[in-house]
């Protein structure tokens, strides 16, 4: 079968929905081929056909982007502006989405063939849609650690997501209300404003 073959795609798909449904009900513990087998409704050997096994049905979960970001790409502008409306997209399609939180927090707790499969997938995906609307915007300022600057507020959009799941408050913010999320929102382009010395508007 040709890869344009509408069955096959459309077992695929429906083998890679079985698969995030059970990550989502059981974690990875429970991400097994015989149980996305009986999940998707189809031999399991049509999971080693069509991804090779149990590790690479995970890198394809991971590469599918919509699953991070949600839908779009943010209305260009320069870098600054462009980043700043990436990283409150993100943030929002992550609080959006309990399973991928519940892949991020597994992340943090476990390592393992499949968390790292996933993983690698997921960073290659988000860089390569990065790198994306970065050719339109430009390079980051001269003089500025931008791959550093950028890893600290993403792993603080990832904490403060996770928390809000977790007892609903951070350093006396209360996560569960969305005016909490409009000044985070406010402070984090506040801190790239400064971060890459843009003069405020």
């Amino acid at each position: 079968m040709s890869d344009s073959n509408p069955a096959r795609e459309a077992t695929r798909a429906r083998i890679l929905k079985a698969a995030k449904d059970l990550l989502g009900q059981e974690g990875f513990q429970g991400l097994g081929i015989n149980a996305v087998a009986r999940a998707a409704g189809c031999d399991k050997v049509l999971i080693y056909r069509y991804f090779g096994g149990l590790e690479g049905l995970a890198e394809a979960m991971g590469g599918q982007l919509d699953l991070w970001i949600g839908q779009g790409d943010p209305a260009p502008g320069d870098y600054v502006d462009t980043l700043a409306a990436m990283l409150r997209d993100y943030g929002r399609a992550l609080r959006g989405n309990g399973l991928v939180r519940r892949i991020l927090a597994w992340e943090l707790l476990e390592t393992s063939p499949l968390t790292r499969a996933l993983g690698q997938a997921k960073s290659a995906a988000i860089r390569a849609w990065f790198q994306a609307v970065r050719a339109r915007t430009g390079p980051a300022p001269e003089g500025i650690d931008a791959p550093a600057i950028n890893a600290i507020l993403i792993a603080a959009t990832h904490h403060l997501a996770l928390r809000e799941d977790n007892d609903g408050t951070f350093a006396g913010l209360d996560l569960k209300q969305p005016e909490t999320w409009a000044r985070i929102d406010a402070a984090m382009s506040h801190l790239m404003t400064q971060a890459y010395g843009k003069a405020p508007l």
